[in-house]
């Protein structure tokens, strides 16, 4: 009942949201620019905030020849712009096959075997995003990942005539270029194990953020999950993301950047106890669900702080990407299952990751965010032209540290290598593998292990 409601409620607001769009005239198929109100008359369309470097929600639609709408990825708009309405999803259909060493499941702490393959609906998504009045962007974004239904992007913000927006609803706390970087458009087949560990999540809270073509700030004020539970005091935090382009001359570009949230953990009133604290990564693949790092959560944290440091640079076909992340955790005995005597404790991890396009393609790179964008092949896939899209060899490693923990021999460490090779059909269609090996600590166990993963992707 839950998930035909929650559908039917998005259904509904979809409906809603589309009505002002549709109710404009559209253009000529090859007349964009003219409306029948405006006769020979050209319009003069408005300048959207961020639009002149491809800032998404305001960047122009493509036309199709013949047509009054784009097709590919449904999107209407007004003859001068300032209304528009889109439709976007994902679907992305994970593999994977393990071969691990007896000892990763005393690593995972669990008494039961993994199983040695597994296929899985990664994430299906379907959602909408528009402009209304040239000013306000909206989105509503739902996942039917797992047969369930869960809300991504649900937002209003207002765009400013200096370059910013400012957002309120549920959406992504800024941290992290990884995190930042949507699942669309990552490299690999799952974020790298230190970024996955110590993730923020998407929570409900107001957000500014600039958008400036050369660098990138954001700070916002987040609440805890969007389940209203009165015994539970929420926590909130308090998050902050910058970063800059000092080098970016066409395709190449060289990045830095920074971040730092601090939480205050949610407080069960019934019980005077803290909310447990997870900070969990897997095999580097969902289709098997070894969970390697924080398999048990944290208990007693009264507060917690997440820094990083980000690094990236991109000169023709080659790029790199690393940071660096630390959490520190405080602690509060009195309230929650600690069994160790100090009264905060760290964790922390890092990566370094490369890429090269064998076809010739630039990573893309969006300085007015700080993060990666949708890659576009040079050739699209047509083997009766004897063209074959875009070709892109990756390579990863990654450390997350969790050996420390408020209950003695539940933290893990997990040192990750990951080979990868990306075939781009379209700017739409993915095809990605990985070949992942692994080395996995807890307390006196140790061991290791291979994964093959394989993802098949497709957006609008």
């Amino acid at each position: 009942m839950k998930t035909t409601a929650t559908l039917a409620a998005f259904l509904l607001a979809l409906g809603l949201l589309a009505g002002p769009a549709f109710a404009q005239e559209t253009p000529e198929p090859k007349e964009p620019e003219k409306s029948e109100e405006a006769g020979e008359e050209e319009v003069k369309r408005v300048k959207l905030v961020g639009q002149e470097f491809g800032y998404e929600p305001t960047a122009p639609l493509p036309v199709d020849e013949g047509a009054s709408i784009f097709v590919r990825r449904l999107g209407i708009e007004t003859a001068d712009g300032s209304e528009r309405f889109r439709i976007r999803g994902r679907v992305q259909t994970d593999f994977a096959y393990q071969n691990f060493g007896d000892g990763m499941a005393d690593v995972a702490r669990q008494s039961h075997e993994f199983p040695k393959y597994g296929l899985i609906l990664r994430r299906v998504r379907l959602g909408a995003l528009g402009i209304m009045h040239g000013k306000w962007e909206w989105q509503l974004e739902v996942d039917f990942s797992e047969n369930e239904v869960d809300l991504a992007n649900v937002y209003i913000a207002y765009l400013m005539d200096h370059g910013g927006r400012l957002a309120i609803g549920h959406f992504k706390e800024p941290f992290t270029m990884e995190y930042a970087t949507s699942s669309r458009y990552i490299s690999f087949i799952e974020r790298s194990t230190a970024a996955d560990a110590y993730k923020v999540d998407r929570e409900p809270g107001i957000m500014y953020e600039t958008i400036k073509p050369n660098w990138y700030m954001a700070f916002g004020l987040f609440g805890r999950g969007i389940d209203y539970n009165r015994e539970v005091e929420e926590g909130y935090s308090l998050a902050w993301r910058g970063s800059w382009a000092p080098y970016l001359s066409g395709d190449d570009f060289v990045h830095v950047g920074g971040g730092y949230n601090h939480r205050k953990n949610s407080l069960d009133k019934a019980n005077d106890l803290y909310l447990p604290v997870r900070m969990r990564a897997r095999e580097g693949t969902r289709a098997i669900d070894a969970r390697l790092i924080g398999r048990d959560d944290i208990e007693g944290v009264k507060d917690f702080a997440r820094k990083n440091l980000e690094f990236a640079a991109g000169f023709g076909s080659w790029w790199m990407q690393g940071e660096y992340i630390h959490v520190d955790y405080n602690l509060d005995p009195a309230r929650g299952d600690v069994r160790i005597p100090d009264s905060s404790i760290e964790q922390k991890g890092w990566y370094i990751q490369t890429g090269y396009f064998l076809t010739g393609e630039s990573k893309n790179y969006r300085a007015f965010s700080g993060d990666f964008g949708q890659q576009r092949p040079n050739r699209n896939f047509a083997p009766s032209k004897g063209e074959w899209g875009a070709f892109e060899l990756l390579a990863r490693f990654s450390v997350a540290d969790s050996l420390e923990h408020t209950r003695p021999g539940r933290g893990q460490k997990l040192d990750h290598y990951t080979l990868g090779l990306n075939w781009y059909f379209t700017p739409e269609t993915l095809m990605k593998l990985n070949l992942m090996y692994m080395e996995g600590e807890r307390s006196v166990f140790k061991d290791d292990g291979w994964v093959f993963g394989v993802r098949f992707q497709y957006i609008f």
